[in-house]
């Protein structure tokens, strides 16, 4: 601790400390609340803890957390998939597994201290993690996507974290820090989905499914590239909330269930060009057959599990191009927040809650009542 104290000493000088909200108070602390994953039945909860405020590597920083958002992957981590025997759940005497571990992967906050080795961001500096520990840049690898915070390292819902520097990314003098700790998996995984791979041309059909937090940003990067947008949703309600999102084309997939022949319909016989799947299982094979010859499935999400089957028919017959998506590098983030600033696009936040309404925020998000992204206020 006394290494930490000497950095908290370098930080809180009045000449050194840049004038960013909530540096100077912040650095007084010497604990920090943080929630972690506690054993519950055959699942987890979260729980609120205390602990002292973490020590700082050569290679990591010290951030003061202000917002945290929420994403699907914080719910699915509290009731595992069944094993291969069908057993659901985690085993009771198979140990403590996840217990212990800090959860949520996505926070904004500012930087009191760097190691002696960090070059790549100074103290006062804003910025959100990254889902990912490790991918900087370029294509992934499996070491690249072993370490995803909150889920197999540590995570981030504390007053004060201390992360890698690979872990760590500026954010845009524009947003908020609420709207900034929606970026590292939701709008980096919806810009992927959408454009990041495949540039959009004025006037590409762009099949969206629902109306969370991926999809959401992905609606948004296609509006802003010109593209034209269906969006799909059980609830006639939310289609039309989304109308002030951007414009769109609305099936609700429960009235229509063979909603790939009413994207032919819409599209006048084309097709999407990019079709975002966050569904899984159940839509698959409707996405696949919404395709426009030579057009591209984004496969996000799992809503009604990962096992899907996939027409080879169809596939080999459209020519078309299936990616899947894990959301993606710090440098992609860093060219998806360029493209929102130039652009002028802002996150879609549905609600936000206070640090200790966790358990409130996490029914809300479960209800799944909720359009764009939920967030916690941290301080």
């Amino acid at each position: 601790m006394r290494r930490l104290g000497w950095l908290f000493a370098i930080v809180c000088v009045p000449l050194v400390c840049p004038a960013t909200p909530g540096v100077t108070a912040a650095t007084a602390a010497t604990t920090t609340r943080k929630v972690v994953l506690e054993r519950n039945g055959k699942g987890y909860r979260w729980k609120l803890t205390t602990a002292p405020v973490p020590a700082v590597g050569d290679h990591q920083v010290l951030i003061r957390v202000h917002a945290v958002a929420l994403n699907r992957g914080d719910l699915e981590i509290l009731a595992p998939p069944p094993d291969a025997a069908g057993n659901g759940g985690v085993d009771e005497n198979s140990g403590p597994g996840l217990s212990g571990r800090v959860v949520a992967s996505d926070a904004a906050g500012d930087v009191l201290a760097v190691g002696s080795k960090v070059t790549t961001v100074k103290p006062g500096a804003r910025v959100t993690s990254t889902y990912l520990k490790n991918w900087t840049d370029g294509p992934p690898t499996r070491e690249k996507l072993r370490d995803a915070l909150g889920a197999s390292v540590n995570g981030v819902l504390a007053d004060f974290v201390v992360l890698d520097d690979t872990s760590v990314a500026p954010f845009p003098a524009s947003f908020t820090y609420e709207e900034a700790s929606t970026l590292p998996t939701a709008g980096l995984t919806g810009w992927m989905a959408a454009v990041g791979r495949r540039p959009l041309h004025k006037g590409d059909v762009v099949l969206i499914q629902g109306t969370g937090g991926v999809s959401v940003f992905a609606m948004q990067f296609a509006a802003a590239s010109g593209g034209r947008i269906v969006m799909t949703s059980s609830s006639d309600d939310k289609l039309k909330k989304a109308d002030s999102i951007a414009p769109h084309e609305s099936i609700n997939y429960k009235t229509t269930p063979q909603w790939s022949k009413r994207v032919y319909e819409l599209t006048q016989g084309h097709g999407a060009d990019v079709v975002v799947d966050v569904g899984g299982k159940s839509t698959l094979e409707q996405s696949l057959r919404s395709l426009a010859t030579g057009g591209t499935l984004s496969i996000v999400g799992g809503l009604t599990g990962y096992d899907g089957m996939l027409p080879a028919g169809a596939l080999i017959d459209t020519s078309a191009t299936v990616q899947g998506i894990f959301v993606g590098s710090r440098k992609d983030l860093e060219r998806m927040e360029a493209f929102m600033v130039s652009h002028h696009v802002h996150p879609v936040i549905d609600r936000t809650f206070q640090f200790e309404q966790f358990d409130e925020a996490l029914k809300y998000m479960a209800a799944g009542d909720f359009i764009g992204k939920i967030v916690l206020h941290i301080g």
